[in-house]
């Protein structure tokens, strides 16, 4: 069939295709599956931060009804390794994270034990029959404890509490600091949070006969997962199969090996039955990684004109007690020191980074890995030397807003391009600031308090091999595959290596493949989560799988184009060179009538092999892998929050709030605008609610969504969202990233926006969340009362 489409599925708002099986309850996930005579799993963990394990007794365990048996490390020692992340970094000191507890706990809720039962109610009565003694040890919950001078280690193989600790200096400091007219010392306290996806993970292992091993989990990356697997099983890849069905969220946190996944494996290996362990909520909140939990020290020169000389940044990052697999524990403060300077020209800069061992939970990669914490820095940074300085926020920014691309930031960074200026510009429109400023006076002296924040950021995506390779991992996370094939009847399967767990990609890889193909998008299908079924891919995180997806698709639709010419030269017997693709068929230059559509090619290709050119095989496929130029690709966005606050209760309200991203090329506005509200509320709730909060003793405080508080309609304003589109020139298509930024920028609006109304009383924003509490608080303070 001739398609009618002409390449023009990119760029239109086409719901997406997974809805209607979402809406309809037909969705799949690993908790939906039943394995013949599968048992559940569940965990007795530690209610204590820091202990010696002096003994574990499982008699009464054992006796519980349902229960099939009960383990400890030494059960699981010879069938499963501890998860051990090392990175190629001199500063860098790594420890391993047992998969049970083995001698010792480093936070409240590891695993010291595990059974497994006829069902999870079962399971879970066995867990809770278990009993341990214990020697408590002391215990570090935060950063300046943990690395002064006395601390106690927490791991002997990690002196000073700290995985990873250097130092960098790029240009005159001292200098700047000496010539400066302005200077800022002040410390950024960057609360702990949790990435609540809304399907907990879970994990179901089955051994075959021959010694395959068949995983179904709630994953982001199937193909890493199989590799870490691998490792700490044994177990040739070959021999292992991961499939991840739909998946409800991941924001980061599924892109990591957890204890429990070995300990799944374990033990349907012990038992030789499939085995399923699916987290609860309080599980989640108390073992998953978390993210964002840093202390950053800034000190800032500047400029009467505004102009910033010189920052120096402390950035300490509360890791909790293990490394992550794979991405180390380096990540976090590494990136927010890496990405701090932002869309801004920056001449000098010396940063200390810390990634400090903790008893708390580990910390993970989470959306906006290190760069909210860089962008809330950077952005409080804008503010506080304007408001020294007597300047607008915005007049701040322009003098030190990059303009000019290609350009090289101080951290090493070359932003291709970029429209960082143009978004001040836009947001100036948007957002009448002297009409604001009148009214903020008028409701001053009325008692109500109003303020106006901005936060701009760029936003790395698709890291390029050579940048990723200096992150020092042993995966270096820098290519992509894709496998396209049209079937005998013209129809197009797409197998990719990403995952989707809520971008949509079934609909924008579709648009994207119809269009370069120029056929119906009907006609495309999309496949990804099984690992005996896609190329190796590297998985969804980051804001890369557009841009890597795609890369690869392109490449393999290339061959087969040039395939399919090749079979209607044979054909019409006449030269390659005489024919085009185009319109989803091929075409003899300048006779319209002699045409081979992409259908007719397939069935050609599939069926009648004597048709195909001599020097090619049957068949119309290509496998192609894709990576993206160093180092990669840079979004950029820039927010602007207006709130209002009741000084005498702290409450605050959020009036208007304004988005201006420029992601490149937009593949289907509607997912797009979904991706960054979504995000945007993600980082509202982080900036005034979201909080994972311990006691002094260690203890999980916010382990419930009663008390972890997530943001809910009556918290979210109306999203104004705008876009802009300066086409990346390295990338395929002009993509960009676009999934993390509007969580990146909005914490560091709505903390501007909240010092702003505050501005009468002095008050330093220094910290997230911002609660009423804490408003009321400063308030107090600064009135004198209580």
């Amino acid at each position: 069939m001739t398609s009618e489409n002409n390449g023009k599925y990119v760029g239109k708002r086409i719901p997406r295709k997974e809805d209607p099986k979402f809406l309809r309850g037909r969705g799949q996930y690993v908790d939906d599956l039943q394995r013949p005579g599968m048992l559940h799993l569940a965990f007795t963990r530690s209610t204590v931060a820091h202990a010696n394990i002096e003994s574990i007794d499982i008699k009464e365990a054992e006796k519980t009804p349902g229960v099939i048996g009960v383990y400890t490390a030494s059960d699981l020692a010879s069938l499963v390794k501890p998860i051990f992340t090392n990175m190629d970094n001199p500063n860098y000191q790594a420890c391993a994270w047992p998969v049970l507890a083995d001698g010792k706990v480093n936070f409240s809720g590891e695993a010291v034990a595990v059974v497994a039962a006829q069902n999870r109610y079962q399971a879970e009565d066995g867990a809770n029959a278990v009993f341990w003694d214990f020697e408590e040890l002391p215990c570090l919950i935060e950063v300046e404890d943990s690395v002064s001078e006395n601390a106690p280690q927490i791991h002997p193989e990690v002196p000073g509490n700290r995985f990873l600790h250097f130092k960098l200096t790029d240009g005159d400091i001292a200098g700047a600091f000496a010539k400066a007219d302005c200077t800022l010392d002040f410390t950024l306290r960057c609360h702990r949070a949790a990435p609540l996806y809304m399907e907990p993970r879970a994990t179901i292992a089955e051994w075959g006969t021959d010694g395959s091993l068949s995983v179904w989990a709630s994953l982001q990356a199937p193909h890493l997962f199989r590799s870490g697997l691998s490792q700490f099983t044994g177990v040739p890849e070959s021999k292992i199969r991961v499939i991840s069905p739909d998946v409800g969220g991941g924001f980061g946190a599924k892109m990591v090996l957890y204890p429990e996944d070995l300990c799944v494996v374990a033990i349907a290996k012990i038992l030789d039955r499939p085995v399923k362990w699916t987290s609860d909520r309080y599980e989640d909140l108390l073992v998953g990684v978390h993210g964002r939990d840093q202390v950053n020290r800034l000190q800032v020169a500047a400029s009467k004109n505004g102009q910033i000389m010189a920052i120096k940044a402390d950035v300490k990052s509360n890791n909790g007690a293990y490394p992550p697999w794979p991405v180390t524990a380096g990540m976090d403060a590494g990136q927010a020191a890496a990405y701090m300077p932002g869309p801004y020209k920056i001449d000098c800069y010396e940063r200390e980074i810390s990634a400090v061992v903790t008893n708390k939970a580990p910390l993970g990669p989470y959306r906006g890995i290190g760069r909210v914490q860089a962008c809330i820095s950077m952005e409080r940074i804008m503010d506080e030397v304007a408001r020294k300085l007597d300047m607008e926020p915005l007049e701040v920014r322009r003098k030190n807003i990059v303009r000019e691309y290609p350009y090289e930031n101080i951290s090493g960074f070359t932003y291709e391009c970029g429209s960082s200026a143009v978004s001040l510009d836009k947001i100036e429109e948007l957002v009448d600031i002297p009409a604001f400023r009148k009214e903020q006076r008028e409701m001053r002296e009325k008692g109500v308090y109003r303020g106006i924040g901005f936060a701009a950021s760029v936003e790395h995506a698709a890291f390029g091999p050579e940048f990723a390779s200096t992150r020092g991992i042993d995966v270096v996370l820098s290519n992509e595959a894709a496998l396209v094939r049209v079937e005998p009847d013209g129809g197009v399967t797409v197998l990719v290596g990403t995952h989707s767990h809520g971008q949509g990609h079934e609909t924008t890889f579709a648009q994207v493949v119809a269009d370069d193909f120029g056929i119906p998008m009907d006609l495309v299908t999309i496949r990804f989560g099984d690992t005996a079924m896609s190329p190796y891919g590297m998985g969804t995180w980051g804001s890369r799988s557009l841009i890597y997806a795609t890369g690869a698709i392109s490449k393999a639709i290339s061959d087969i184009k040039d395939k399919a010419i090749a079979i209607a030269s044979k054909k019409f017997e006449v030269s390659p060179d005489d024919l085009e693709f185009t319109n989803g068929e091929v075409r003899v230059r300048g006779m319209s009538d002699r045409t081979l559509t992409l259908a007719d090619a397939g069935r050609i290709a599939h069926h009648q092999s004597h048709l195909v050119p001599d020097d090619d095989e049957p068949g119309l496929e290509s496998q192609r892998n894709y990576q993206a130029p160093d180092p990669g690709t840079f979004a950029d966005s820039l927010h602007a929050g207006i709130v209002e606050i009741d000084i005498e209760t702290g409450s605050l309200k959020i009036l208007r709030y304004v988005v201006v991203e420029d992601c490149g090329a937009i593949v289907n506005p509607l997912i797009a605008d979904g991706q960054a509200f979504g995000a945007v509320v993600q980082g509202l709730g982080q900036a005034l609610l979201e909080d994972v909060v311990y006691s002094d003793d260690g203890t999980p405080q916010s382990v419930t969504l009663a008390d972890y508080l997530l943001p809910t309609a009556n918290d979210v304003p109306d999203i104004e969202m705008h876009h802009l589109e300066t086409l990346s020139p390295q990338i395929p298509g002009g993509y960009k990233g676009m999934a993390e930024g509007g969580c990146i920028n909005s914490p560091a609006a709505i903390a501007n926006a909240v010092a702003d109304a505050l501005s009468p009383f002095e008050v330093l924003v220094d910290r997230m969340p911002i609660t009423p509490d804490w408003i009321r608080e400063q308030v107090c303070k600064a009135r004198g009362s209580t």
